[in-house]
């Protein structure tokens, strides 16, 4: 708005001046200063001799006499008051001069030898031809000043139509297509702004459809067992196997809990956060005390963690970023063989946290869709059918409301290599809310 202010007001203030300054040398030019008239030359003829022979004591008061048995504008001058001008020299060589006070008024001046005054009369030009030119150029002024606003207001328009027709087009069909606008525009940044809603719609329907048919797929399973195992069980007299067929009713309602305790978590961070309370505090402490979490369940794998921020402050918004690393070391554990190692480093940008796993890896054609939901990928024969492939999908959606970026490599222990990366509190302010372009993950071990 005030880029558009600033460049329409100064476009409008040099235009003003130039249009006026051309038109100014045109009137110059073409019109010359007004002749005097038979009619101006008799009356100062008639002047002249009215008042050749007053005193001057009384040379004033005989001017207004004159002035208004005549009806004429009549004025007064000593020499002295043009003495020093180019129009007083020509005036005391006794020519009559005559100029324009505006398009309505000219003023003749003429020498009174016998008074050694200057008398001036106001009148009306007879010079229609020079009227006509002034309206020309008063239409040329206000004309020009109309298509220099109209050719700056008309890339405004063009933007303004293409972005309505985007709309509508996303209103009929719902598929919304990015609005190319350059960064001249005067709506550049509502461009941009539309163009990040797009894709935010586009990933929310992308989501939905996911989400719907992930859940239609995922509890096909359960209940087609749940269905089986309860039909079963009514014909089944024995007690004992009767209740084990119960038991595995109980295990996919389990399952089926799980499935949607985790979409509903998953729906909620796909609504995202308002502003991010970045508090300081000790990553280093953060994953020590999620790794002891888990070594109960884990307890054949081998921890390793390099701490190279020592005791600097890491600033994040703590409860998001404890879950994005849990779901981190939670994949690395189920995928590792022996061991995990945690690299954690700041330089002077950015905080990064590394998670890698000697298991088997993930192929570089799977590298880019392993953080989309609802990805599970198998990799081996025994391959983990725990998980609903969403805990990578939070962990990138909370690494982009931090203005990070969490990627995947290969390790030097020979599985995956997870890293989190996001910038310091003075980076973040300077990002101004966009989403910071990082490299790659870099390829070996830190």
């Amino acid at each position: 708005m005030n880029r558009a202010f600033a460049s329409l007001y100064l476009l409008i203030v040099f235009s003003i001046v130039g249009l006026g300054w051309g038109a100014d040398k045109l009137w110059q030019i073409y019109h010359s200063e007004p002749e005097v008239n038979r009619y101006v030359e008799s009356l100062f003829l008639a002047i002249e001799l009215a008042l050749g022979n007053v005193e001057s004591a009384q040379d004033e008061l005989a001017t207004q006499k004159l002035s208004a048995q005549l009806q004429l504008d009549l004025e007064l001058y000593d020499v002295s008051e043009f003495a020093d001008t180019g129009l007083g020299q020509r005036i005391l060589s006794g020519d009559v001069v005559t100029i324009s006070e505006d398009s309505h008024t000219l003023i003749s001046y003429k020498r009174i030898p016998e008074l050694n005054k200057i008398i001036s009369l106001n009148h009306s030009p007879d010079d229609s031809q020079g009227n006509y030119f002034y309206q020309a150029l008063l239409v040329f002024f206000y004309l020009s000043i109309a298509l220099i606003v109209y050719f700056w207001v008309w890339p405004l328009s063009r933007d303004l139509k293409v972005l309505e027709q985007q709309t509508r087009t996303l209103g009929k069909d719902g598929v919304p297509l990015p609005v190319n606008i350059g960064p001249r525009s005067a709506i550049y940044v509502l461009a941009q702004s539309f163009n990040r809603m797009s894709e935010r719609i586009r990933e929310l329907v992308s989501t939905h459809k996911e989400m719907t048919y992930a859940v239609s797929h995922e509890l096909r399973t359960p209940l087609a067992r749940m269905k089986f195992a309860l039909e079963m069980a009514a014909d089944i007299e024995d007690r004992q196997l009767q209740a084990r067929k119960l038991g595995s009713v109980r295990e996919d309602v389990a399952e089926m809990e799980g499935l949607i305790n985790e979409l509903l978590t998953y729906a909620g961070f796909e609504q995202g956060v308002s502003k991010l309370n970045l508090q300081p505090g000790d990553l280093g402490a953060l994953v020590r005390e999620l790794i002891k979490n888990s070594r109960s369940e884990m307890v054949s794998l081998k921890y390793r963690v390099i701490d190279r921020i020592a005791d600097q402050k890491v600033h994040c918004e703590w409860y998001l970023m404890e879950r994005a690393i849990h779901n981190i070391l939670q994949n690395a554990q189920r995928y590792a063989s022996n061991q995990i190692m945690v690299t954690l480093e700041i330089d002077q940008t950015h905080y990064t946290l590394a998670v890698e796993d000697d298991g088997p890896g993930i192929p570089p054609e799977d590298r880019a869709r392993v953080f989309n939901s609802f990805v599970r990928l198998r990799m081996n024969t025994n391959f983990d059918k725990s998980g609903f492939g969403l805990g990578l999908s939070i962990v990138s959606r909370i690494m982009e409301w931090h203005n990070g970026r969490a990627s995947v490599g290969e390790s030097s222990m020979g599985g995956a290599r997870f890293v989190l990366r996001w910038p310091q509190p003075f980076t973040l302010k300077n990002t101004q809310g966009k989403i910071t372009p990082l490299r790659d993950a870099e390829q070996g071990s830190a």
